[in-house]
């Protein structure tokens, strides 16, 4: 092998861990994890950094910490999951595939999609809207083989430049933040507990068997330790550009938020907070740019999601009796009707769900990933008392 050729793979192997960390970035920015930032900067104003610092935990480090759990895994969410029983596994990967998929993420993102183009398309029907959003990802979907290039490659530049001209606006014109009642302790818990809702750590349980898959496919070695090696390196990499991507991206919604939606009537609703905030900033350009921006967000992550919940239903499921194309339309068509429940609707369904769970999932990953490098086997008690903890806390909240 010559000078030039080393250097050639090199390059490759070094492009594909960008285009995929590019990626990871895409599938993990979805609906959530645009709304759920401006909702925090809106409300804490000038005390947005405490909520960054609460938001980077839930919505960054703990999903990237589910991710490596899952790669120490072999990326096998059966395994993972199935070390609280057979059916509590089970029962619990059900109840995440159903969350992220058709009845839960997808339709809100189809929502959030909705809401932000109709005024560019005629102020069309949520319903015709849906028919035509499902189209378009049976289309992106059904050829898996080129769904990391399709994320990586194409759309996420298209995300990021989108969000850099509204970040660079929202700077250039920032002014004195408003004083707000919202305490900084209160501040780092809305940031905190507002990550759960962009459920980027249940979505870090799937989404690592599709960035596993796809570095297996490069990894070109005899030797088992090597091989390993070379699949954890590429898998943090990429995780990094991801995580890194995210913080900064995350930073760059509250502070525009802070500065700019406080003042902005109470009268519009969540999907379209982004919206009236880029209108403010950059104009009738400025509606144009952020409709790129979550349309791009929310399609990246749809696709990723469907494709999942369909290969789901398809081997666990429906062991084997549907074809992929049969198993991405139904999900699609359940994804059509659960989306008429508005983001709105759907939110309030996920919201206890993410509140009890979550906390329940943060202690499991850990566990898995102590019983990984100490052979420590506990598992059941602390995960259950955490629900159980979560529950109670759920219905008499202290915070």
């Amino acid at each position: 092998m010559t000078t030039q050729q080393s250097t050639q793979i090199a390059s490759s192997k070094s492009s594909s861990v960008f285009a995929t960390g590019f990626a990871l970035f895409s599938m993990f920015f979805g609906a959530g994890n645009l709304i759920f930032p401006l909702l925090i900067g809106q409300s804490v104003g000038g005390n947005w950094l405490y909520a960054i610092f609460g938001l980077t935990i839930t919505a960054v480090l703990v999903p990237f910490l589910g991710l490596a759990g899952m790669i120490f895994f072999q990326a096998d969410y059966r395994k993972f999951l199935g070390r609280l029983g057979a059916i509590p596994g089970f029962s619990l990967l059900l109840l995440l595939q159903m969350i992220l998929g058709p009845f839960g993420v997808i339709p809100r993102l189809f929502t959030l999609m909705h809401a932000i183009i109709k005024p560019y398309l005629f102020d069309i029907s949520l319903p015709l809207f849906s028919l035509l959003a499902s189209f378009a990802i049976f289309l992106c979907s059904y050829r898996r083989q080129n769904l990391i290039g399709l994320l990586g490659v194409i759309l996420t530049p298209i995300l990021l430049l989108s969000l850099a001209s509204l970040f660079i606006s929202g700077t250039l014109t920032s002014s004195v933040l408003p004083e707000t009642a919202v305490g900084t302790a209160d501040s780092f818990l809305q940031g905190l507990f507002g990550g759960y809702n962009t459920m980027d750590l249940i979505a870090a349980f799937l989404f690592a068997t599709v960035v596993l898959h796809h570095f297996q496919k490069e990894v070109q070695t005899d030797k088992t330790a090597d091989q390993n090696r070379t699949l954890f390196k590429k898998v943090f990499f990429s995780s990094a550009i991801a995580a890194v991507l995210l913080l900064f991206t995350y930073i760059g919604i509250c502070f525009i938020s802070a500065h700019h939606a406080p003042s902005i009537d109470s009268s519009y609703g969540s999907e379209e907070l982004l919206s009236v905030v880029a209108f403010k900033l950059l104009g009738p350009i400025g509606g144009a740019v952020a409709a790129i921006a979550i349309v791009t967000a929310c399609l990246t992550t749809a696709i990723t999601l469907a494709t999942i919940f369909a290969d789901y239903l398809q081997n666990d499921l429906g062991k084997g009796k549907f074809t992929f194309p049969t198993s991405l339309f139904i999900t699609l068509a359940i994804t059509t009707g659960f989306a008429n429940l508005g983001f709105t609707g759907i939110s309030a369904v996920l919201g206890p769900i993410l509140q009890i769970c979550y906390p329940g999932l943060i202690v499991l990953t850990v566990m898995n990933i102590i019983h990984y490098f100490t052979g420590f086997k506990a598992i059941k008690v602390p995960v259950f008392l955490t629900f159980a903890i979560s529950a109670i806390l759920y219905k008499y909240p202290i915070f």
